[in-house]
């Protein structure tokens, strides 16, 4: 119900009461009595008193009476008791001896008050009806406003606070009942904008981020690969230089190999910025995206070849021809931190191993070095995040600790596995599914 009506139909009560009081007060009075009735009980108790058969108090005509003579001493007492009690009061005249009419006293027609108190009573009803339909016309007013306008304004105060404080989760009852609906709905489409644009700003910085990761890793793979490359061109020019050549040969391969050796220096800080920006991007990622799909399995032979820099990898088997489930770039990722490992701290042959389990549906490659492992207390956390192991090798050799770690999380992304151990060097186990 509207306010207004609420008003109006307020006032209609309090007109209709305030006209029942007064209509209750005009029909209400005191001592109401027949006249004619009231002059024949007069006039009979007056022909009794004359004849002497009457009483100066009894009943007459199922009136009660009193007779006040004018000899009487409580003669004005009597008169004022009556008048206070608004009863009637008519003369009692009789004949004096020289026949005239004297007045001889008042008779007294005696009321008991019902009436009187009829009436209050009729008012005290009247006017406690009045003062109740008052009370609860409020108490309705009162609640209609708090439940269309304070209620629905505390909501919305409390829905502001949301807001305000970043939460866009939150969302404001619907209530086109009360005066603040149209404001309600405004408001949650306002929400609602405000966390999709929150939203597609946050996918945008994560994606900002993520091409950022990803460049940066790999970026690294061809840096480490011209690298390994100038060292392979230094050993070979040494073993040039070594030789008998004439001084102006013997000079340009001084040059080169002095060259080299700043190619080979500007390369170690382009991979340390690298793995600096890396670094600081990954720790607000915390993953990087893989998109599994099917690929075959001869896609991971041309990972290992374009990994064989050194020509220090074997196949020890043949692979299964089989479709896998991997993602092709994440996979390569995980196959180069591992050989580049085996590279940087084994320095030794690297031997591979094919095993297709068609009961479990995983194929296994297993990679070994030949180098001295890992300390077998360190082993269970080579793959932890910025984990380096405590020999004095490692810890002279550059990296991040963060190879063997982005391997776990891309292998368990693509439904894989990977486990390290120590036998006989380093060796590394990659479980990949098998479709």
């Amino acid at each position: 119900m509207k306010i207004r009506n609420m008003v109006i139909l307020f006032t209609v009560i309090m007109l209709g009461a305030y006209l029942a009081v007064i209509g209750t007060i005009n029909a209400s009075q005191i001592n109401r009595v027949d006249v004619t009735e009231i002059n024949q009980v007069a006039k009979t108790i007056e022909q009794d008193w004359h004849a002497g058969d009457a009483e100066e108090s009894g009943t007459n005509g199922g009136m009660s009476y009193q007779i006040a003579l004018v000899t009487d001493e409580n003669y004005q007492a009597l008169l004022f008791d009556g008048i206070r009690n608004r009863q009637t009061i008519i003369d009692l005249i009789g004949t004096a001896a020289d026949g005239q009419e004297e007045l001889l006293g008042k008779i007294i027609i005696r009321t008991d008050g019902s009436e009187e108190a009829t009436m209050k009573r009729n008012l005290i009803v009247m006017i406690t009806l009045t003062f109740g339909l008052v009370m609860l016309m409020v108490y309705l007013l009162i609640g209609r406003v708090h439940t269309t306008i304070l209620r629905p304004f505390g909501v919305m105060k409390g829905f502001a606070r949301k807001i305000a404080d970043g939460d866009l989760e939150f969302r404001l009852p619907m209530d086109r009942g009360n005066y603040f609906g149209a404001f309600t709905e405004s408001f949650d489409l306002m929400r609602e904008e405000l966390r999709k644009a929150r939203q597609g700003e946050y996918q945008a910085n994560i994606s900002k981020k993520e091409l950022v990761a990803e460049l940066s890793h790999d970026i690294k793979t061809p840096v480490a690969t011209i690298k390994a490359i100038c060292e392979l061109l230094e050993i070979k020019l040494a073993q040039l230089s070594a030789g008998d050549l004439s001084g102006s040969t013997a000079t340009t391969i001084s040059e080169s190999i002095a060259k080299i050796a700043v190619i080979d220096a500007k390369a170690d800080t382009i991979d340390a910025l690298i793995s600096n920006l890396f670094h600081a991007t990954l720790e607000e990622l915390e993953m990087l995206k893989v998109n599994v799909s099917e690929q075959p399995s001869t896609v991971i032979v041309s990972m290992f070849t374009d990994m064989d820099n050194f020509g220090k990898i074997h196949f020890k088997n043949e692979l299964p021809a089989c479709l896998i489930f991997c993602d092709s770039l994440r996979l390569g990722q995980v196959i180069d931190n591992i050989i580049s490992n085996s590279y940087k701290y084994a320095d030794t042959d690297i031997d591979i191993w094919f095993n297709l389990d068609k009961t479990d549906k995983k194929l296994t490659i297993k990679i070994k070095d030949y180098g001295a492992g890992v300390d077998p207390d360190e082993c269970p956390l080579v793959c932890e995040k910025f984990f380096r192991g405590s020999g004095e090798s490692i810890q002279n050799t550059p990296g991040s600790g963060l190879g063997l770690y982005l391997a776990r999380q891309f292998m368990a992304a693509m439904g894989g596995s990977i486990r390290c151990y120590n036998e006989d060097g380093f060796t590394v186990e990659l479980g990949i599914r098998v479709v």
